[in-house]
């Protein structure tokens, strides 16, 4: 059986931002083969847990996941260095994000916020963990 611990870290370069992510970044990961079989088991922090199926509101650098003029999916990053399309090595902690409208496309790594459903992702088959969905975005002036 092969094991290891995986951490994802970011640097948030915001104090509004700082809450939320650092809470999705304490998620731990640990990766397991037996048999040819590939599967990750997920440690949730408690207060995360707590919070599935409540609203959450969080500010972040918008990822677009697929070139289209108007968009109900895409992932949202605390810092645009996190990319994970971008050609690093790695990336950082990452929350995809599924709107109930669709809404403009704008620039990769505008910071946008958003309301929505926090969603635990239990599918031992991905490293994804947490979601929002029925979300909306939320004007700031």
């Amino acid at each position: 059986m092969l094991s290891s611990i995986l951490m994802l870290a970011t640097c948030t370069s915001s104090a509004a931002l700082a809450d939320s992510w650092d809470l999705i970044n304490e998620i731990r990961y640990l990766e397991e083969q037996n048999d040819g079989e590939w599967t990750v088991i997920k440690e949730v922090p408690a207060a995360l847990v707590d919070a599935a199926g409540g609203q959450l509101t969080i500010s972040g650098f918008y990822v677009p996941i697929e070139a289209e003029a108007y968009t109900t999916n895409f992932l949202l990053v605390p810092d645009p260095a996190d990319c994970p399309f971008c050609g690093s090595g790695g990336y950082g902690v990452t929350l995809e994000v599924f709107l109930d409208e669709p809404m403009p496309d704008v620039p990769e790594a505008t910071e946008v916020s958003v309301t929505g459903t926090l969603e635990l992702v239990d599918d031992p088959q991905t490293y994804q963990a947490v979601r929002l969905v029925g979300a909306r975005p939320v004007l700031t002036n």
